[in-house]
């Protein structure tokens, strides 16, 4: 199944609710979003629909079991039915956490996701990976389920935080390293909304050949290995963290040789993500090896399977026992104290 995904402006949003076939739309959005968009967002009555409306805490926050149960018990005590529509409105973790509530509620039901960052737009909201956090890991407890509809509207990066900015643009780095299209824009400095579309279109091409993750779409995990346990352990936003995990792959599994891309990249988009958080102190390989243990790339009890790309455009999927990652890691211990883009 594929997803309809649109460019729209946020005043054409409630139009495209209107000619969903239903009349029961129920709305998860993040709280903050809703604090800024609320007046230019008329959701609550929309004429010919009843709206039941759930208010997510704003971002990772939202995906624990507590938010899980909230949302579903929320919306089954309000009486739905199988037609209901569900619709996502936020970042990345709000149509991660949104589509796992409407894969659950009734066995399924449909939905679809309005990305408001530039992550959930060039990535999250497409794909139909839905997902809350374990204790244990990110994204661990979920399903596949793809939205119906994914609206992007460019508007909405104009309130956008600087630092979600810059986590969006970690993973539109790594879109620079799966497809020499991608790389080629960004390094001749393209118009923003031109490079998201080419990213939504990549991953779109990706996923409609590999829904499951069976083979092709592993390679969208390129720099999440390592990332994810980053993210986890150090509070980084989750593109600044797959930046780091890109950039501890170059470094360590492919020695170097594609540090210069990740700095092109990095230069041409105008980013910093400043010092490691383990500058000068050890990094924490055992806490990172626990969690990358635990990641759901995790083939078997020894194997883990780790995305290359050793020329842009082509990446390749390799597995890695546990105690050869743990090795590799541990043999670079020292580089990784002083380790940064630029260097």
């Amino acid at each position: 199944m594929n997803s309809n995904i649109e460019y729209c402006e946020i005043s054409d949003i409630v139009k495209k609710i209107k000619s969903i076939d239903s009349e029961l739309i129920l709305i998860v959005a993040d709280l903050n979003v809703w604090s800024e968009y609320s007046r230019a967002l008329p959701l609550l009555n929309i004429e010919g629909k009843k709206v039941l409306f759930w208010k997510a805490p704003d971002g990772e926050k939202v995906k624990d079991f507590t938010n899980l149960a909230s949302a579903l018990e929320f919306f089954i005590s309000k009486g739905i039915h199988r037609n209901a529509h569900l619709i996502s409105i936020g970042g990345g973790a709000t149509s991660d956490f949104a589509g796992l509530v409407a894969s659950m509620l009734l066995r399924g039901i449909e939905w679809s996701v309005i990305p408001t960052t530039l992550l959930s737009m060039v990535d999250a909201g497409v794909g139909g990976k839905v997902a809350i956090n374990s204790a244990h890991g990110k994204n661990l407890i979920g399903a596949f389920h793809h939205p119906s509809n994914i609206w992007i509207c460019p508007e909405f990066l104009e309130t956008l935080p600087a630092h979600e900015y810059l986590s969006g643009m970690g993973e539109m780095i790594k879109y620079g390293f799966l497809s020499k299209v991608i790389s080629d824009k960004i390094l001749a400095k393209k118009p923003l909304n031109e490079i998201i579309k080419d990213c939504v279109e990549y991953k779109k091409e990706i996923v409609s050949s590999d829904f499951k993750e069976q083979g092709l779409r592993k390679v969208l995990n390129f720099g999440h290995t390592i990332g994810h346990a980053i993210e986890k352990i150090y509070g980084l936003s989750h593109g600044v963290s797959v930046i780091w995990g890109i950039l501890l792959v170059t470094k360590v599994f492919q020695k170097n040789k594609m540090q210069d891309h990740l700095r092109a990249l990095s230069s041409a988009l105008e980013i910093t993500v400043g010092n490691s958080p383990w500058l000068n102190k050890s990094f924490l390989l055992e806490d990172v090896m626990i969690y990358i243990k635990k990641d759901k790339k995790v083939s078997s009890f020894e194997d883990i399977d780790l995305v290359l790309v050793e020329e842009i455009g082509k990446p390749i999927v390799k597995k890695f026992k546990f105690d050869e990652l743990n090795t590799k890691l541990n043999a670079a211990a020292d580089e990784l104290k002083t380790i940064s883009i630029d260097s």
